[in-house]
């Protein structure tokens, strides 16, 4: 049985997965997240690609 992309990828467009720039702590969420809960910095969504 192959995988398929979603055991691979697990993106959803309804959640997005933020990782804080100054700690590296991530986390998921519907909503838009601002500020890292564990340090206070800020939070980028890393679900987006950047090129």
């Amino acid at each position: 049985m192959s995988p398929n992309h979603a055991d691979i990828d697990p993106y959803t467009p309804e959640m997005g997965y933020y990782e804080c720039v100054q700690c590296g702590a991530r986390e998921t969420s519907t909503s838009r997240l601002h500020r890292c809960r564990s340090c206070d910095g800020s939070m980028h969504n890393i679900s987006v690609p950047r090129e």
